[in-house]
C-alpha cells in the first residue's frame, strides 16, 4: 500500500490520533468543543491525498518548493477556513502551527506503527510529496489566520480612535470656555495654552490613526478635487498652527496665488502633518519655513527646518510607501512614520511626488510636487 492510500484508508485513525495529541500538547485546543477540534481535518487530509496523487513535473515541483504554486480555491478552502476559525477563537500563531506539526506527526507515527503489519511501501518521493502538501496547507492557514488577526486589530484601532474623539472634543470645548475668563493669572493662561497644544496633538494623532486604519482595511484614500489656491490655503494652515504653537516661529514665503485642482481636505491634512513634523523635530527655537511656488503645470510646497538628520528608515518609507514606526529617536516613537505615511498616500493620490533633502549643515527640506491640473 502506498502512502497516499494509507492516509485514505486510515483517515479516522489519523483524525483520532491527531485530536488526542492536540488535546495533550496544545493548550488552546482544550478551549474548543470536540466538533471544533476536528473541523476541517477530513477535508485537509483529502487535499493532501489529492495533491500527492496528482501528476507533477520537475518544473512544477520546483515552483512548489519556492512557494509559487497557484493553488485552486477548492484545495485551499479547508485550510483557509481553519486559519479563520482559529483566529476567531483566540489561538496564537504558535498554537496554529503546532496543530499542523501534530497532524504531520500523527500520520507518520501511524505509518510507522502499521508498516510491518500492512506491508507498506516506503517511497522517498511519496514522503517528499506528503511534506510538501502539508506545508502548503500550513502556509495557507497561517496566511488567512494572520490576515484575520490584522483585520481585527485594525477594526479595534478604528473603533478606539473614533471613540477617543468625543472626550477630546469635550476637553477642547471646556478649554475654549476657560480662555474667555478674565480672571486667569499669567501662569494659568500658560498652562491652558500648553494643555491646548497637547489636545491638538492628540487630535492629530487620532485623525492619522483613523486614516491609517481605513487604508489598512482596504477602504483606500478618496481624492475629490476642486479649484484651490495653494497660497491662500497654506496661509490659513500656518495661522492655525501658529495659534496651536504660540512659541514657534513659522515663516511663510508665497509669491501670490497658485491655483490648481486638488482635494482641499487632503491638502489641509498634508500641510498640517508636514509643518507639525517640522516643528516637533526641528531645532528648538529655530524657524520653520514654508515656501509656495509654481512652474508650468507643477506646484511646489516646501517645508524646511534646522535640526537632526532625517532617519534613513523614513527616507525609505517615503520612497517605497511602506509604513514604518522607526524614527531614530526613542523619545519620539509616535512622531515621524504615521504622519509621513499619510502624506505619502495623499501625494500619491494626487499623482504627485515627494523629494527630501537632509544634511547637518542645511537642515531638512520636504518638497511636495503636485500637478496643478
Amino acid at each position: 500500500m502506498k502512502f497516499a492510500d494509507f492516509i485514505k484508508h486510515h483517515e479516522e485513525d489519523i483524525t483520532n490520533e491527531w485530536v488526542e495529541f492536540a488535546q495533550e500538547n496544545i493548550s488552546g485546543v482544550n478551549e474548543l468543543e470536540p466538533k471544533e477540534v476536528r473541523d476541517h481535518i477530513k477535508q485537509m487530509l483529502d487535499s493532501i491525498v489529492a495533491n500527492m496523487e496528482a501528476s507533477q513535473t520537475d518544473a512544477q515541483q520546483e515552483e512548489k518548493s519556492k512557494g509559487n504554486k497557484v493553488i485552486p480555491s477548492g484545495e485551499s478552502k479547508a485550510a483557509n477556513q481553519h486559519g479563520l476559525q482559529r483566529a476567531d477563537v483566540g489561538f496564537d500563531i504558535m498554537e496554529l502551527s503546532s496543530e499542523f506539526r501534530a497532524l504531520r506527526a500523527s500520520i507518520l507515527r501511524l505509518w510507522e506503527a502499521n508498516n510491518k503489519a500492512e506491508n507498506l511501501e516506503t517511497d522517498f518521493q511519496d514522503m517528499i510529496r506528503f511534506n510538501e502538501s502539508i506545508d502548503e496547507l500550513w502556509m495557507i492557514s497561517i496566511k488567512r489566520f494572520q490576515h484575520q488577526v490584522d483585520e481585527s486589530k485594525n477594526w479595534f484601532m478604528g473603533i478606539l480612535g473614533h471613540d477617543l474623539r468625543n472626550p477630546l472634543a469635550a476637553i477642547s470645548g471646556v478649554q475654549s470656555i476657560l480662555k474667555l475668563s478674565k480672571n486667569l493669572s499669567e501662569k494659568e493662561k500658560s498652562l491652558l495654552g500648553r494643555s491646548g497644544s497637547s489636545v491638538k496633538r492628540m487630535t492629530e494623532l487620532i485623525n492619522n490613526l483613523l486614516e491609517l486604519t481605513n487604508l489598512r482595511l482596504g477602504n483606500g484614500m478618496t481624492i475629490n478635487t476642486s479649484p484651490v489656491d495653494l497660497s491662500k490655503q497654506s496661509e490659513k494652515i500656518v495661522q492655525e498652527l501658529q495659534l496651536g504653537y504660540p512659541e514657534a516661529e513659522i515663516i511663510l514665503e508665497s509669491p501670490g496665488p497658485v491655483q490648481g485642482d486638488w482635494d482641499i481636505i487632503r491638502l489641509d491634512q498634508l500641510m498640517t502633518n508636514l509643518i507639525t513634523n517640522a516643528l516637533r523635530h526641528g531645532k528648538p527655537g529655530g524657524p520653520v519655513t514654508v515656501s509656495i511656488s509654481a512652474k508650468g503645470n507643477k506646484a511646489f510646497f516646501k517645508v524646511h527646518n534646522q535640526g537632526p538628520l532625517l532617519p534613513e528608515s523614513i527616507k525609505e518609507m517615503i520612497s517605497k510607501g511602506k509604513f514604518t514606526k522607526t524614527n531614530g529617536d526613542p523619545n519620539k516613537k509616535d512622531s515621524y512614520g504615521l504622519g509621513l505615511y499619510i502624506i505619502k498616500q495623499i501625494v500619491d493620490g494626487h499623482k504627485g511626488e515627494i523629494e527630501v533633502k537632509s544634511n547637518k549643515k542645511s537642515g531638512t527640506t520636504f518638497i511636495i510636487i503636485l500637478p496643478r491640473h
